[in-house]
């Protein structure tokens, strides 16, 4: 029978945003259970079964993952080519199934040599072959096949750690040392900082030399941070100069943000601020509307701290971080450099102090508002209407931690605020149900004593993208802004996993914000 090419996106769109359940179901009430001859509808299968063997344990997963390979292998047999062959010949020695597992790979490897037409990237089929040499236990041949398909596309930094990733699980399946793996790693990532120490012309020779060193030794391919006059822009500079991928994080908008950290320190470091700023990756401003304040500053280096460790574990490489302190070592732990320093020591990263004179200049200083706080948003939608969906939500709600900003009703979803990050992970996951839209955003919100209903109530932009994003999430899921999702990497990594999952389009009409889903840690649910 025809099968609808929206179906089959829905059902991939809901596995990978962790609603696995439903993406099941929508697979069975399709009527696709029972087609044998579709190698999409096939592979498919093999995806949902493979992602049930990996939240589940012992005997059971076993024998997920060896239904798994025969949906692929099925796949293959129906036209699917090289893709669900390798699949099920990986599959096949999960499940305990060496001999199957060999014979299948020198199908893949001769299904390779067979069809150079095949419509894949060349990346792609040299990494399938060297992925068949592995199961075949030819490791110098892999290697070389590996090292082929890096040289091929030497910037697909995603496509080599998930590659990476699969060989790592099929070397330790096979009980061999993965160490051979280290030398095709991706490069570093990088989250740095440092004091506005010095006029563009006074003590920065030095320093730009030591800078270099460091991201030359460390193998830097990207950065992470702010671009304050002074270290932050040498640093940048100098993270460009050796063609990295710089990712720029401001807290408030680049107006704002030059205004308060460039500008008073003279006209060459806003020269030196804007070209950085146009060649940047990717420039991202954290809340955008108003100017920094301590508040946002502070939330905008949890992101870029969060950010480069989410990049380093997407890519199967490392992140560190470097700082450029006073010459004495000393930052006041209530610096935005001595926070970003004790945070990434807490959370057990790599560090490299560079030290350089400190010059006294006076500059403007970032306020303190007393309305605004960091905090970690949930909304929660349920179907229906009326007042059954929120007596469902109370009794989820009534098992978790209480939160810092009691719940309110906006009329479509139910939001509440933790100041703890972690707390707002663990309600989230309590409460989470198969018909349950769940989202998180971590942002500034302005707490107000609402005089109506005699408690305190969140207003602004942070709300508005919590209350979006569980509009968009599906049904059964929790999904986070990217906000939440970096800021989690580096205050409570152990907490969750994410996986982005797609954009949402901002209330505001600004950039679109990512999407993430969130799921439990857990490896026996992982």
């Amino acid at each position: 029978m025809p099968v609808d090419k929206q179906v089959l996106l829905s059902i991939i769109t809901n596995a990978r945003a962790g609603a696995l359940d439903h993406a099941r179901f929508l697979f069975e009430q399709a009527g696709l259970a029972a087609i044998v001859d579709d190698a999409a509808v096939l592979s498919i299968k093999g995806r949902l079964l493979k992602d049930m063997a990996g939240r589940t344990a012992g005997t059971a997963r076993l024998q997920l993952y060896a239904d798994a390979a025969q949906a692929y292998r099925q796949a293959a047999d129906a036209g699917g080519g090289t893709y669900p062959l390798i699949n099920a010949a990986t599959l096949s020695l999960l499940c305990g199934a060496e001999a199957t597992s060999r014979m299948l790979a020198g199908e893949a490897l001769a299904r390779v040599a067979a069809h150079p037409d095949e419509p894949e990237t060349p990346y792609y089929r040299a990494a399938t072959r060297a992925e068949a040499l592995v199961l075949l236990g030819r490791k110098e041949e892999a290697q070389a096949a590996l090292g082929e398909a890096v040289a091929l596309a030497p910037l697909a930094w995603e496509d080599h750690a998930s590659t990476l990733r699969q060989f790592a699980i099929i070397l330790d399946a096979l009980g061999q040392n993965p160490a051979w793996l280290d030398i095709l790693r991706p490069p570093r990532s990088l989250h740095f900082g440092g004091h506005m120490a010095f006029r563009a012309h006074s003590g920065a020779t030095a320093l730009t030399h030591d800078v270099a060193a460091a991201l030359g030794d460390e193998r830097i391919g990207f950065g992470y941070g702010a671009l304050a006059a002074g270290a932050d822009i040498i640093i940048a500079e100098a993270l460009l100069d050796r063609g990295a991928a710089l990712h720029v994080i401001l807290p408030g908008g680049i107006a704002g943000f030059a205004a308060l950290s460039v500008d008073p320190w003279g006209s060459e470091w806003r020269r030196r601020f804007d070209a950085a700023l146009a060649r940047a990756e990717t420039v991202r401003t954290v809340e955008p509307r108003t100017l920094p304040d301590e508040t946002m500053i502070a939330l905008a280096d949890e992101i870029a701290m969060g950010s480069a460790l989410a990049n380093a574990r997407l890519l199967a490489s490392e992140a560190v971080q470097l700082l450029v302190l006073a010459d004495d070592g000393e930052s006041p732990v209530d610096s935005a450099s001595g926070r970003a320093r004790t945070a990434w020591s807490r959370a057990g990263h790599r560090q490299k102090i560079l030290l350089a004179p400190r010059e006294i200049v006076d500059g403007p200083s970032a306020a303190e508002v007393a309305s605004r706080y960091r905090t970690a948003l949930l909304a929660i939608r349920a179907p229906g209407s009326g007042e059954g969906r929120l007596a469902a939500i109370k009794a989820a709600l009534d098992r978790c931690p209480t939160p810092d900003v009691a719940a309110t009703f906006t009329g479509n979803e139910v939001v509440l605020a933790y100041d703890d990050l972690a707390l707002a992970v663990q309600a989230a996951l309590i409460v989470k149900g198969e018909t349950l839209r769940i989202s998180g955003h971590y942002g500034i919100a302005d707490r107000v004593d609402d005089p109506f209903a005699g408690s305190l109530r969140l207003i602004g932009r942070a709300v508005d993208l919590a209350c979006a994003a569980a509009a968009s999430a599906p049904a059964g899921t929790i999904c986070v802004t990217d906000d939440f999702a970096s800021a989690l990497a580096i205050i409570a990594p152990d907490a969750a996993r994410v996986e982005y999952v797609g954009e949402l389009a901002s209330p505001a009409g600004e950039s679109p914000v990512g999407l993430f889903a969130l799921r439990s840690s857990d490896r026996a649910q992982s």
